[in-house]
């Protein structure tokens, strides 16, 4: 039998307004979904995609992502569609603070907000928030 892997895209809200610790909690999150055998794409986006990548797996307390500008979905909304064959689905990491994207997603997005923040409604999808 042939086990077919998922191949999620996890895409890391690097804007000025997360901080530090918020992305500690957005890398242990992903660290965990990898322990599944999720194969994972990440993707960095401020206002802009930032850079994408593969995740390898390692769980570093160094994290150094690009960006820290203004906040903005569409992007990663636009990569989502038109590399959509890739992935099954998207995991979006954000403290949420930003208006909806207006690109309809054409994969199911799962919206996790950082710790502490309120739930923004708006966006597409199922939002959850990680507790501490």
């Amino acid at each position: 039998k042939i086990k077919n892997k998922k191949n999620t895209l996890v895409a890391i809200d690097t804007s000025g307004s997360v901080s530090n610790a918020d992305l500690l909690e957005f890398f242990n999150e992903i660290h965990h979904i990898h322990k599944t055998g999720t194969q994972i794409d990440i993707i960095e986006c401020d206002a802009a995609v930032q850079r994408v990548y593969a995740y390898d797996g390692k769980k570093g307390e160094q994290i150094s992502v690009k960006g820290r500008g203004g906040t903005d979905f569409e992007p990663v909304m636009q990569y989502l569609n038109e590399h959509g064959r890739k992935y099954q689905n998207l995991i979006y990491l954000t403290d949420g603070e930003c208006c909806a994207p207006q690109t309809n997603p054409k994969k199911p997005v799962l919206w996790v907000l950082c710790s502490g923040v309120r739930i923004n409604n708006d966006l597409p999808g199922q939002v959850i928030q990680i507790t501490r």
